[in-house]
């Protein structure tokens, strides 16, 4: 029998999204009603979609990221082993088709000349493998450990913002910039790998990054993604 796999939400949405927003989009996306939005923004943990196969599951997550919202896969323990008591805040089984119709298919996955391989030294001497869709070519997926992420907060340099003042009169790079962007992704990287390094992870995939205003000339990058362990 092939392995089964749950769809958990937890009423996150990524940085800098608009929680209403999102709700909306999940709405039109599920084909769902007010108050099926409602469960999933209980606060706790929902099943949005038990016992289903790894394909579908990652359907849920697309949708899910599209809205701009995170969601996890979670692998169905064996039919022989003992299994958790309910939770008071799952929602009941019913009758007929699932309360949440499946989504649309995902676009197809980018041409193999968009795909961004990279392997990165970790703390402790090991390898992390980097990509930007959702498997490693060549390698197997074998354990998910969830999302795992990095984020740092910047601030503008007084010099930088001189400069900056100076390009704007006769154009060209902002070199101060550039280099301040690069050393915040750097610096969110870094800490997301570190993440996946002590989850046990030797790969991470679906890499995104996001940026968010948290105050007057201060800003956060914040990079996330999906540790697995690959062979």
């Amino acid at each position: 029998m092939s392995d089964r796999y749950t769809v958990i939400f937890e009423g996150r949405v990524m940085p800098g999204k608009n929680v209403d927003m999102v709700k909306e989009r999940l709405k039109s996306a599920l084909k769902t009603d007010d108050q099926g939005l409602a469960r999933l923004f209980t606060g706790s943990p929902v099943a949005v979609r038990k016992s289903t196969d790894k394909a579908t599951a990652e359907k849920y997550t697309k949708v899910f990221a599209a809205a701009g919202a995170f969601c996890e896969i979670r692998k169905d323990e064996p039919s022989g082993a003992p299994q958790a008591p309910p939770r008071a805040d799952d929602p009941a089984p019913q009758a007929g088709p699932p309360a949440t119709p499946e989504p649309a298919d995902p676009p197809p996955a980018p041409p193999a000349s968009q795909v961004k391989t990279h392997y990165i030294t970790t703390s402790d001497g090991g390898k992390m493998v980097i990509t930007n869709i959702e498997t490693v070519p060549g390698k197997t997926v074998t354990e998910h450990f969830g999302l795992v992420s990095g984020s740092t907060i910047r601030a503008k340099h007084i010099g930088r913002d001189f400069m900056a003042g100076l390009k704007n009169l006769v154009g060209g790079e902002l070199k101060g910039y550039t280099q301040l962007l690069q050393e915040s992704r750097q610096q969110a990287m870094d800490r997301m790998i570190e993440e996946a390094r002590l989850l046990g992870a030797n790969a991470i995939v679906n890499v995104r990054f996001s940026t968010s205003s948290v105050a007057q000339g201060a800003a956060e990058l914040y990079a996330y993604g999906t540790a697995v362990k690959v062979q």
